[in-house]
């Protein structure tokens, strides 16, 4: 990763909530972040490369760990990786994101300091 630009973050969350909160404290840290509601939109970004690391909600219009199998399936994944984000009542759900391939998993209810943490490290590992 090339140290004197920002890194760029793709965020898949249909929360409106959800997607401010991360939205607001991830570009505060410095790091320049599309989001977007779709899986579908998702997609077509990392196909466009260029994406240093993809955070996914698993509760899109389609499931977020079939869209991680298919895009490193496909070549795409982004420079570190990809970030599962599940629900707390879903006993399965870290466990199911690790075995689709993401890197790290953020559970729900989250704070976002902690998942600016997490940027952080991934991103670091890239340096």
């Amino acid at each position: 990763m090339d140290a004197d630009r920002p890194a760029h973050l793709v965020l898949a969350e249909d929360e409106p909530m959800i997607g401010r909160i991360l939205e607001f404290k991830l570009q505060r840290e410095g790091h320049q972040l599309t989001w977007v509601r779709t899986a579908r939109e998702a997609e077509e970004l990392l196909r466009q490369g260029d994406v240093d690391l993809f955070l996914c909600d698993v509760t899109l219009e389609e499931d977020g760990r079939e869209l991680c199998r298919r895009i490193l399936a496909a070549g795409l994944e982004p420079r570190a990786g990809v970030v599962l984000m599940t629900e707390q009542r879903d006993p399965e759900g870290k466990p199911r994101a690790l075995e689709a391939g993401a890197r790290e998993v953020v559970i729900k209810p989250f704070k976002p300091t902690v998942v600016a943490a997490l940027v952080k490290g991934l991103l670091s590992r890239q340096s």
